[in-house]
């Protein structure tokens, strides 16, 4: 190879790493891509779901109601009848509603019925053992369906909370969380 062609190769070669050097491996070089803060959340709910107490969901417009208390480490069926809940599905839902956030936050608006909370489609109500109550009204679904519209009871603010949220408080009256009934063992059949 000819020497010019390689003093040439060389010349580009240190430009480059030159270019490289500069542009993104030195202290000061800027970031290759900007960092995008995390949206802060929007809190609608914050309580220790170890003190609640009780748990009352009620389905504002066909009046029913499902409501559940705490004896112990399990918690019990008062309404729609009484006996044991099934306690991994009310913690869970404690659990999504102790440290409920919301997606966006609609300030004071004027018509509460357009979001379907004039009059409310749920009201859920938990109560701690200090004898304080959060009161969380859910309303309609948004047109997309990926959103409940609720409000809390302190607040003039609509949210938007998830669809799995609101939809486990709907099924929470509809399917009251009875403890379910294992299935029958099947016993021994006869061989002819």
């Amino acid at each position: 190879m000819d020497r010019r062609i390689t003093i040439a190769l060389l010349v580009v070669l240190a430009v480059l790493g030159g270019y490289i050097w500069y542009t993104f491996l030195r202290a000061d070089a800027p970031p290759i891509t900007p960092v995008t803060p995390a949206p802060t959340p929007l809190a609608v709910l914050k309580f220790d779901d170890a003190h609640v107490t009780a748990l009352q969901v009620r389905d504002v417009k066909n009046n029913q109601t499902t409501r559940v208390v705490r004896s112990g480490d399990v918690w019990k069926m008062e309404q729609p009848a009484q006996g044991d809940a099934f306690t991994p599905r009310v913690e869970r839902i404690l659990f999504d509603l102790a440290a409920l956030n919301a997606e966006r936050k609609i300030q004071a608006p004027s018509d509460l019925a357009a979001y379907g909370l004039n009059p409310p489609s749920y009201q859920v109500q938990v109560t701690l053992q200090d004898g304080s109550t959060y009161t969380l009204v859910l309303g309609n679904q948004n047109p997309d369906q990926n959103y409940w519209y609720a409000k809390k009871d302190s607040d003039a603010a609509v949210y938007l909370i998830n669809a799995s949220i609101g939809d486990d408080i709907q099924e929470f009256v509809t399917k009251p969380p009875y403890t379910p009934t294992p299935p029958p063992t099947p016993g021994a059949t006869p061989t002819p």
